[in-house]
């Protein structure tokens, strides 16, 4: 039969067929079905490096209390923890002179982050944190939302050799976006950046807003299977953040709130407080916060989970150190980590060094807040 015969190349155009379909089918099969079990048991217990690669010369940042070194993941090893979470800027990496381009220097110091905690054996979790003022911009302006597009590619490019088992991208940080709608969108639209040059890396996403339970239980999934679900917990807020100088004023006002609360329990503390602070601590007291109603709030991210059948994270929990009563951080603290193992969800705390810090004192002599690890359940002495 001659080879230029319709029969001859026909069969010669099925098997080229035959062959890209087998080759699709082989490079499908070897993606991930979904988070590998390895990284959601190194995803157990951990803590958030706040302020390390974000906040960048800001006045009030003391390298020798906020960076981390090579003693301070042997800290956390020796704690127990099995992950860090790292938010980082992305104004501390982009050259700003070359669109899309990454400063060599600045990445050099963050791979040399990353690769200290691998080498103390800790899951590395890399959040995207930019400014308040960018993600407010991600609700209308595509330019924006197309520009932490671009950052992606780039950063998840160039840490794509770190093995997925290792590295989780988390596409944003608390993305600000009052509609839930959108901040889905564009949380798909990111995490799929990261996936066009990183095909194997487990990537985590979350709700809108502030990314709370409640938020999360209003996010629709994602298509691609390989996601973890990420939500804070931090209710009640005005127990939580009692004495930050940050966000909400009145905070900075709030001292020597008990918990749980009750109305007899505020009472001593309420002859104590400030004239601004009175009616919020007499409102907490009315609230009734106690470990079965924190229970409830934790359930709605949970039963997300379940119905959906996806991993749920909480990546963010915890109390002031120095306002409120050490007594009640500590049984927030237990209650909280309690309640998430019991619904087996794993977490980070908020934070190591900061405000909220599992430990005090400057890089090389680091005090660790014992009460703080032991309500954490990890290895305090």
């Amino acid at each position: 039969m001659p080879s230029s015969s319709p029969f001859r190349r026909a069969l010669l155009v099925l098997f080229v067929i035959t062959l890209a379909a087998c080759g699709q089918a082989s490079e499908s099969a070897a993606l991930p079905a979904g988070p590998s079990a390895e990284v959601v048991r190194a995803l157990d217990k951990g803590v958030n490096l706040s302020t390390w690669f974000t906040d960048r010369g800001a006045a009030n940042i003391d390298p020798n209390i906020w960076f981390i070194d090579g003693g301070d993941f042997a800290i956390m090893r020796k704690l127990g923890l099995t992950h860090v979470r790292i938010p980082v800027d992305p104004g501390f990496l982009e050259d700003g002179n070359r669109p899309g381009k990454l400063k060599a220097e600045a990445l050099a110091e963050l791979r040399t982050g990353i690769t200290q905690a691998i080498n103390a054996d800790l899951l590395v979790v890399l959040a995207l944190q930019p400014g308040s003022n960018v993600k407010k911009e991600l609700q209308s302006s595509e330019p924006h939302v197309q520009a932490l597009e671009a950052f992606w590619r780039s950063l998840a490019g160039a840490l794509k050799d770190v093995p997925p088992k290792r590295l989780i991208f988390e596409a944003l940080n608390e993305p600000m976006l009052e509609d839930a709608t959108r901040s889905g969108v564009v949380m798909t639209r990111l995490a799929a950046a990261i996936r066009q040059v990183a095909p194997r890396h487990t990537i985590a996403v979350s709700g809108h807003q502030y990314s709370d339970a409640e938020q999360l239980a209003q996010m629709r999934p994602l298509a691609d299977p390989n996601i973890i679900y990420s939500f804070h917990f931090y209710e009640p807020h005005n127990f939580t953040h009692q004495g930050a100088t940050w966000g909400w004023p009145p905070w900075a006002t709030f001292a020597g709130w008990p918990y749980p609360s009750s109305v007899e329990a505020v009472a001593p503390a309420l002859e104590k407080a400030v004239p601004e602070a009175k009616s919020h601590l007499a409102y907490y007291g009315q609230q009734a916060w106690t470990r079965a109603k924190l229970g409830l709030l934790i359930d709605a991210a949970g039963l997300w989970g379940y119905r959906n059948h996806a991993v749920v994270w909480c990546s963010e929990f915890g109390v002031t150190r120095d306002a409120p009563p050490p007594e009640a951080r500590k049984a927030w603290l237990g209650d909280v980590r309690e309640l998430l193992q019991a619904r087996r969800i794993p977490w980070t705390v908020w934070d190591y060094s900061g405000h909220f810090g599992l430990v005090t004192g400057i890089r090389g002599a680091r005090v660790v807040d014992v009460e703080a690890a032991e309500a954490l359940g990890l290895n305090a002495r």
